[in-house]
């Protein structure tokens, strides 16, 4: 049972005594994480772009969520923001892997450690976390004395495109992985479930901002439409401002009273037009 718990004592007087060890942190492994984060967004992001908006982009209008397309300003001050957003969480990860080096994280690298079914749950289990932190830490950031200050900047984009997923104020960005350095410390999570899980925050958030509704017209016919969040969810919350705060679900949105109350008609708007 140890192992779910955060170091001891005598773990925290260890690893005190490798600070110095930071100085000599791999140089080469810092450049990289600094050059890769960014660069997989970008390659990401662009994918979706140039298919949603330049390859396809006559061809299925029918499922844009918003008639209007981004100006060029708008693109051009997103890209910038989400550049900035992917250094600092650059240095997240950073830190990540300093206090995994001196032994303060409890990540693994061996799935025998624990077994599939802890792995499979562990990943299932963070992104769950992450849902509920990402829907408090976001109602947060509407308060009346913090919005203008901080999250006015993602809401300048009241038509999002994949560029506004991570256009936002660094303060902001730092608050999205807080998280990050007490979970790795409190639970066994597998490399491979942080990278898993780091893919998927990035693509669910694209797709939250995509500007065209990609899942089915059956959606909210099915019992996974009362859970998952869609294209029109989250598109809604640009539009609308004060409602739709999840992130992969909408359960806590449904909870807590913030439901759009007309995002399922919206919804079945956009798919019967298609």
């Amino acid at each position: 049972m140890s192992k779910f718990f955060l170091p001891t004592i005598f773990q925290i007087e260890s690893s005190l005594n490798k600070v110095p060890d930071l100085l000599n942190f791999d140089k080469s492994e810092i450049i990289i994480t600094l050059l890769i984060v960014p660069i997989r967004f970008l390659i990401i992001a662009s994918i979706f772009y140039f298919i949603f908006y330049k390859i396809m982009k006559n061809k299925w209008i029918h499922i844009k969520i918003q008639s209007a397309f981004p100006t060029n300003i708008q693109l051009i001050s997103e890209i910038l923001y989400s550049v900035s957003t992917m250094l600092i969480f650059s240095f997240m990860v950073i830190l990540v892997l300093y206090l995994n080096q001196i032994g303060y994280t409890k990540i693994y690298f061996n799935i025998g450690d624990y077994g599939i079914i802890y792995f499979i749950s562990s990943l299932v289990l963070i992104m769950l976390i992450h849902d509920l932190y990402f829907y408090l830490s976001h109602r947060m950031m509407h308060h009346e004395r913090i919005f203008p200050i901080v999250h006015s900047v993602h809401h300048r984009s009241t038509n999002p495109t994949p560029w506004t997923a991570f256009s936002i104020h660094p303060i902001e960005a730092i608050i999205q992985l807080a998280w990050i350095p007490f979970i790795i410390m409190l639970l066994p999570l597998h490399y491979y479930v942080l990278m898993i899980w780091s893919f998927n925050m990035t693509i669910f958030n694209i797709i939250g901002h995509l500007g065209f509704e990609i899942f089915p017209k059956q959606l909210m016919s099915y019992r996974l439409g009362k859970f998952i969040f869609s294209s029109t969810f989250h598109n809604l919350h640009h539009s609308s401002v004060n409602c739709n705060y999840g992130l992969y679900l909408i359960i806590w949105d449904d909870l807590l009273k913030t439901l759009h109350e007309n995002y399922k008609d919206y919804y079945n708007q956009i798919k019967l037009d298609s």
